[in-house]
């Protein structure tokens, strides 16, 4: 709930242009819900991927980049950017400063597959939610830009979850024979 919270608020933020309800709805909140719930199954997939199967978190990593990267070719087949990189080649205006959001996202794929192969899908979330309350606070501070109603009330959902957590942590149980 706090990570859609905090996506909606954000979202809202920045002067959108309809305030029809149904499409803040289906424009905004179904994409958020959904992109939340798949983001947990693949990490749920990937804990027990890594730690159950004992998959290589740096193979599984390659092997999601180069689904994505195929996915991406796939999508660009009907869009402008797939026509202008048929007319000017895919490399075209790239600089050496363009690669530095390339090796760093590359960097935070092995580094996401590592946390979630570590310490779990859960503590995988808690801290992506817990980096977006950060930002929002380094914005107050730097920026003098107030949280939103919508980090506000994310904050302690955030704090009662990861305290109900570490109360009740998860634990495995054995197999009866």
């Amino acid at each position: 709930m706090a990570a859609v919270l905090l996506s909606v608020g954000e979202g809202s933020s920045k002067a959108s242009s309809s305030s029809n309800p149904d499409e803040i709805l289906f424009y905004g909140i179904v994409p958020v819900l959904v992109a939340s719930v798949l983001s947990g199954m693949a990490s749920a997939l990937c804990q027990w991927a890594s730690q159950v199967k004992k998959h290589s978190s740096y193979l599984m990593t390659v092997e999601m980049s180069i689904i994505g990267s195929l996915c991406l070719i796939s999508s660009t087949s009907k869009s402008p950017d797939g026509e202008a990189i048929r007319q000017h080649g895919f490399f075209y205006g790239w600089t050496a400063l363009t690669l530095i959001p390339v090796i760093l996202n590359a960097v935070g794929g092995i580094l996401v597959g590592l946390v979630t192969s570590y310490a779990g899908g859960v503590r995988k979330g808690f801290v992506i939610v817990s980096a977006l309350l950060v930002t929002a606070l380094l914005q107050f501070i730097f920026d003098g830009k107030l949280p939103s109603p919508y980090c506000l009330v994310a904050l302690p959902l955030v704090m009662i979850s990861i305290s109900i957590y570490q109360k009740y942590p998860y634990h495995v149980k054995k197999k009866q024979m």
